[in-house]
């Protein structure tokens, strides 16, 4: 049955997690529609998929970012029952800190086992998604994927450039395109009223087929250049390369990692697990560092929440890499690295238990003045 504390306590860390998540995922759109607003801006990606990749991106990453905010979450719940002086009201009841954990625990279990359906289903799906997208996109258009009217694109290392006026959406024509292309030491300069891409059937050439246009070719700064008419001219594209992930891992189905011997494998198996035992660990650390006095301010123990947070997770890529270099067994992986911090975050709760205390109080009379002159 859950009490009153532990339903308050689980409204204040909620509304948190709420309110940090949003901000934390508003950040990391944010970056991410930069990123892909390059790659459509470069040709790598059309523009039609870039919403979608922005919500599987999303969807992918969104494991990562619920252990930062839960973990901020519980700290600025408690610091503010601190602060207000409402957890000294509670120990003055009998509530101490670790009764204060059940609420904390209430919260947590379903925050880890959302975590565990993203970072173990979610994550991978939309890794496959993402990969899908873009080898449909790569097998569509080749390397015109991302052709924009209205500006200069670039293929082919910077031997085609062209730009063109307009795209009919349906039958996928240009209009009013001009081309400069290099070969063999030569440039080219072509114009024409209309174009489409081709593919030939036979090779899987790509070809830009441009019809009713004049081409200029010559080498610069010399006189004897060429001008020709031509009514359909056709440009072989150099085909680009796969668009896709190259860590193709990050799709594969938990089973297919968990049973294979590959070191990256095992490796992206325990990332996965890892994000469900940070939520676990973070929860443990939350209620030691979140304790504050009535007039303290709230920006020392948050400073220091980020360095122990910063600190964790840099052990953990720490971990990872000396996984893969073969520093550490397989078997260890980077599961080590929780298990060290969960016995520090039960090294910090120490105080906050009834043995504890009792200890303390008998170490204390034991030597104290009173008792030493008596």
């Amino acid at each position: 049955m859950i009490s009153i504390i532990d339903r308050y306590l689980l409204q204040e860390i909620l509304k948190a997690l709420l309110a940090i998540l949003l901000v934390l995922l508003l950040i990391f759109l944010s970056s991410t529609f930069i990123k892909l607003l390059q790659q459509v801006s470069v040709g790598d990606l059309n523009a039609s998929l870039l919403f979608r990749m922005l919500g599987l991106e999303m969807l992918r990453f969104l494991a990562r970012l619920v252990p930062p905010a839960f973990f901020f979450a519980v700290l600025y719940a408690l610091g503010r029952l601190y602060r207000d002086s409402e957890i000294t009201a509670m120990q003055a009841c009998g509530i101490g800190g670790i009764r204060l954990f059940r609420g904390i625990l209430i919260a947590t279990l379903p925050a880890a086992l959302l975590v565990a359906w993203l970072a173990m289903v979610v994550a991978p799906w939309s890794a496959r998604q993402s990969g899908q997208l873009l080898a449909q996109q790569e097998g569509q258009a080749g390397e015109l994927a991302g052709v924009n009217a209205g500006r200069f694109n670039q293929f082919s290392d910077g031997d085609l450039i062209f730009y063109v006026e307009s795209i009919s959406p349906r039958a996928r024509r240009m209009r009013n395109i001009f081309v400069q292309h290099r070969r063999a030491g030569e440039n080219g300069v072509i114009s024409a009223a209309e174009g489409y891409q081709r593919t030939d059937r036979k090779s899987g050439d790509r070809y830009l087929v441009l019809e009713d246009g004049y081409r200029y070719e010559g080498v610069p700064g010399a006189a004897d250049y060429r001008v020709s008419h031509f009514a359909r001219y056709a440009l072989r594209i150099e085909e680009a390369g796969p668009v896709l992930s190259k860590r193709p891992w990050k799709g594969m189905p938990n089973g297919l990692l968990l049973a294979s011997d590959n070191i990256y494998l095992k490796r992206e198996f325990q990332v996965r697990l890892s994000q469900v035992l940070a939520l676990l660990v973070v929860a443990l650390l939350a209620l030691p560092l979140s304790r504050a006095g009535p007039r303290q301010g709230p920006f020392g123990r948050l400073v220091l929440a980020f360095l122990v947070y910063t600190i964790y997770l840099s052990l953990q890529g720490a971990a990872e890499k000396w996984m893969l270099d073969g520093a550490t067994a397989p078997w260890l992986g980077i599961w080590w690295v929780h298990l060290c911090w969960a016995g520090v975050a039960l090294l910090l709760m120490l105080p906050d238990t009834t043995g504890y205390r009792r200890w303390r109080r008998r170490l204390h009379s034991r030597f104290s003045p009173a008792r030493q002159s008596g």
